[in-house]
């Protein structure tokens, strides 16, 4: 079953170690192509932790599972620093053809929970598949064309 981004927003991550909630989702951080999610933020800012997707042991509808309070790390390469302070937030980001057109903004991003790997972008009413990514920034996702012929209409997760 597929699971969104804002679905995450707030969700408690806990230690399967101690029991403690250790933080609460603020975002996911995706590869550059946004196939895949890559890690987890926590917090913003100077203060903002990541935990790597593949620290996850359990990712539930009512918490993330991680081992215990060593999954959490600084920000480790510019990009990781740039995704902290919440300037690669995929929400809200607005969307362009790869000729420069504005589609709209992102929405929300649907993703499967097992595995990290993205399935699709609400954008406007519709769903763009995102194998059509071309790259994400700080300024806009870029779809190419096979985001015309992968536009569904939204009807929410699978």
């Amino acid at each position: 079953m597929s699971e969104t981004f804002r679905a995450a927003l707030g969700r408690k991550v806990v230690s399967r170690a101690t029991a403690d909630e250790v933080g609460v989702v603020d975002h996911l951080l995706t590869t550059a192509d946004c196939q895949q999610v890559t890690a987890l933020v926590i917090g913003r800012g100077k203060k903002a932790h990541l935990v790597d997707w593949t620290a996850l042991s359990g990712f539930g509808a009512d918490a993330v599972m991680v081992g215990d309070d060593s999954a959490l790390r600084s920000p480790a390469n510019e990009r990781e620093v740039t995704a902290a302070a919440g300037k690669l937030e995929l929400l809200g980001r607005r969307v362009l053809s790869e000729w420069g057109d504005e589609l709209g903004m992102v929405g929300d991003v649907v993703f499967d929970p097992a595995s990290g790997v993205v399935e699709a972008f609400s954008v406007a009413d519709r769903l763009v598949s995102a194998a059509s990514v071309l790259g994400a920034g700080s300024y806009a996702v870029v779809v190419g064309d096979r985001a015309d012929s992968s536009q569904a209409t939204v009807a929410g997760p699978a």
